[in-house]
């Protein structure tokens, strides 16, 4: 887990690694908004859109149109780096993550996916977007990865962004702890419900987790009169079935603090942030026309679901 404390700091000296601050997002919950994105993930969705989520770890990208074989890397740090015949290759096992690398690649085609930062930190840049969230019922929104991963450093953002009279929001898959969720509460305004597959052997193949272990922690939620807004990413070939839409509708219709339902067609952004990671080519899939899309929100809501207004 991606989390260091400072045992002498406090006032949000609390570290993580941050894979991305985005500032004005208009989709992660109500008004104008601030999303940060934590890094690591317990689940392994095979749609994943966020590969740099998952390692708790920060990792170097390389993006190979941006090289221009300059060997500053390679000169720096000849165990990760080799140019030879015209072709830079890395050596990915001997990556620290330490970043030097980075600073000398002036093309850019170096970056690190992921820094730490402390809490407080975290707030400062959330903080100066401030007359945003007053104006437009916005603030901040935890998201990934997966948060509960790196529960404490989320805990102690979120108690900040209260004692600055932030709105809060957490994106979760329902993976941490009923007592950590607990904890969360009284810093809690809102949650994002990721509810990926209504079928229990399907939810472990996609995701290769318990759905059983999310369930309980929404219902949870649920029970505390937490406002949530479930968030189904819908993929062709994997999830895009009546059962899972009868399965989206039941659950809005079962608690009544659920706002209602988002969908959230598949996209293929995470396929070049995994080849920049390194990693192993995953699943490629169709993606859904608008039409499609809004067909899918017309039969949620036939089967009595309650669309998010």
């Amino acid at each position: 887990m991606a989390e260091h404390a400072n045992p002498e700091g406090g006032g949000g000296a609390l570290k993580a690694a941050v894979f991305g601050i985005q500032h004005y997002s208009i989709h992660d919950g109500p008004g104008i908004r601030t999303a940060v994105f934590l890094k690591g993930c317990s689940l392994r969705c095979v749609w994943c859109h966020n590969p740099e989520g998952i390692d708790p770890l920060p990792q170097l990208a390389y993006m190979e149109n941006r090289c221009i074989l300059c060997g500053g890397c390679a000169a720096l740090c000849p165990e990760v780096h080799r140019i030879e015949g015209g072709v830079h290759t890395l050596n990915r096992a001997n990556c620290t993550g330490c970043g030097k690398c980075v600073d000398v690649c002036w093309p850019g085609a170096l970056s690190m996916a992921g820094r730490y930062m402390s809490a407080g930190e975290v707030i400062a840049d959330v903080m100066r977007d401030k007359a945003y969230y007053e104006n437009s019922g916005g603030g901040l929104t935890v998201t990934g990865g997966e948060p509960m991963c790196s529960f404490a450093f989320t805990r102690e953002l979120l108690r900040l962004a209260k004692q600055n009279g932030m709105h809060t929001a957490l994106e979760t898959s329902g993976c941490g702890g009923l007592s950590e969720y607990a904890e969360l509460l009284p810093d809690l305004d809102l949650v994002l419900f990721d509810y990926k597959e209504t079928d229990p052997q399907k939810y472990a193949r996609f995701t290769g987790a318990d759905r059983n272990r999310s369930m309980a922690a929404l219902a949870f939620l649920c029970g505390k009169g937490v406002p949530i807004i479930l968030r189904c990413p819908v993929i062709p070939g994997c999830n895009d079935t009546r059962e899972h839409f009868e399965g989206i509708a039941a659950v809005t219709k079962q608690y009544p603090s659920i706002l209602g339902f988002e969908l959230l067609a598949y996209h293929r952004l995470g396929i070049s942030k995994t080849k920049r990671l390194g990693l192993p080519d995953g699943a490629v899939f169709e993606v859904p026309s608008e039409e499609t899309v809004k067909r899918w929100n017309g039969m949620v809501t036939d089967l009595g679901g309650r669309r998010r207004a």
